[in-house]
């Protein structure tokens, strides 16, 4: 009667074991599973005012140095670097607007597929060559991508792409509307930045007329 009685204790004891072992195992599908929902980088076309995912305090960074050491990925930095400087060496001649394209795409490539902060080097460097040759449009996306992947990162490029859009629209596009949103946004995220005296004075003359403008020029100078 005994030797029942421990014959079922361990068959009791065994199936608890199997029923814990179970749950963990499905804990643990689970969260591999929540771990892998993340959405890629969405690069929308334009700035927004909402600032409520960028509350944290921008503490910026030194220039990324390169990650990595696969052969792909080192051949792929050094077709970046070489894209470049095959693009500087047209300054005198005039840039091949293809050229500027094939080079932001190649960088597009790399943070897609290796997402560290060297891309944001080039994909800057790729938005100044657009608005180089006129390219606007090109010039403000790439620019907004640089801001969006890199601002959490505390790159010291994101301040700098999103001082660029609201410059461009002041000074280029003459959108003063969309200008003065980007000013202040730029006020509000970094406002200990080295361009927050800029930013602070172009938002205060975007009311004013070229001829306002002259008179205080010429007033500061009598003084």
């Amino acid at each position: 009667m005994s030797k029942k009685i421990l014959a079922m204790k361990n068959v009791i004891g065994s199936v608890i074991i199997l029923l814990l072992l179970g749950s963990c195992t499905s804990e643990t599908s689970t969260s591999k599973t929540e771990s892998t929902s993340d959405t890629p980088i969405e690069t929308p076309k334009k700035i927004t005012s909402d600032t409520s995912k960028t509350e944290k305090a921008f503490t910026p960074k030194k220039t990324p140095v390169r990650l990595g050491t696969a052969p792909v990925r080192l051949a792929l930095q050094e077709k970046l670097d070489k894209m470049h400087e095959d693009l500087m060496n047209q300054m005198e001649t005039g840039f091949n607007p293809q050229d500027i394209t094939d080079y932001a795409k190649e960088a597009n490539l790399y943070i897609s597929i290796y997402g560290d902060s060297l891309a944001a080097e080039h994909l800057f460097n790729a938005a100044d060559l657009y608005r180089g040759v006129g390219n606007y449009e090109k010039a403000l996306d790439t620019w907004y991508i640089v801001y969006k992947s890199y601002d959490r990162e505390g790159h010291p490029k994101a301040p700098h792409a999103m001082f660029q859009c609201g410059f461009t629209y002041d000074s280029v596009l003459n959108n003063k509307k969309l200008a003065k949103t980007l000013y202040n946004m730029f006020l509000k995220r970094y406002p200990d930045h080295a361009l927050a005296k800029d930013a602070k004075m172009l938002l205060g003359n975007l009311d004013k007329s070229p001829e306002d403008l002259i008179k205080e020029f010429q007033k500061k100078n009598k003084q």
